[in-house]
C-alpha cells in the first residue's frame, strides 16, 4: 500500500503541475493525506516519498523534495496519532504542511511569510479537508460495505 500511496501522490502531483508548485497552489494529490487517519503508516510514509519524488522533478528540487516530504510526514503522523479526535487530525494537517512549506518558499522567493502562508493554507484546505475529506469517507464507505 506504501507504494500506491507513493506513487498516486506523485503521479497526481506531477500530472497536475500547474496548480501544484509555487506560492498559490491547490496540491489535489494532498487529499491523500486524509487517509493517514485510517490507513496509519503506509499512507504516512507513502505520501512522503510520493512528495519526495514529485518535488525532485518539479521545479525547486531537493529543498522542496526535502521540506515538501517532511511537512506531510509530519502532519500525517500527527494526524494517525490524533486519529480518535478526527476534526483535530484532520484540521491540523493544512496548518502544519502550511507552516512548513511557505517557510521554505519564503526563503526561496523572499515573499512576505504571511502572504505565502495564507495561500498556501488556503489551497491546503482545499486539498485536504475538502477533497481529502470526501475520499476519506469513500474509502471508509467501502471498507465498511467489506468485499463484493
Amino acid at each position: 500500500m506504501l507504494a500506491v500511496m507513493a506513487a498516486a501522490y506523485a503521479a497526481l502531483t506531477l500530472l497536475l503541475a500547474p496548480i501544484s508548485f509555487y506560492a498559490v497552489q491547490v496540491r489535489v494529490a494532498d487529499a491523500l493525506l486524509a487517509l493517514s487517519v485510517v490507513m496509519g503508516p503506509p499512507a504516512v510514509l507513502g505520501t512522503a516519498l510520493g512528495c519526495f519524488i514529485a518535488n525532485m522533478l518539479g521545479p525547486f528540487g531537493i529543498v522542496d523534495a526535502v521540506g515538501g516530504s517532511l511537512a506531510n510526514l509530519i502532519a500525517t503522523t500527527l494526524a494517525w496519532k490524533l486519529k480518535s479526535r478526527r476534526i483535530l487530525a484532520l484540521g491540523q494537517m493544512p496548518f502544519t504542511v502550511s507552516l512548513i512549506v511557505s517557510a521554505y518558499l519564503y526563503q526561496l522567493f523572499d515573499q512576505p511569510f504571511l502572504i505565502t502562508f495564507v495561500y498556501i493554507l488556503v489551497g491546503s484546505i482545499v486539498s485536504i479537508d475538502v477533497i481529502g475529506l470526501a475520499l476519506l469517507k469513500a474509502v471508509e464507505r467501502v471498507y465498511r460495505a467489506g468485499p463484493p
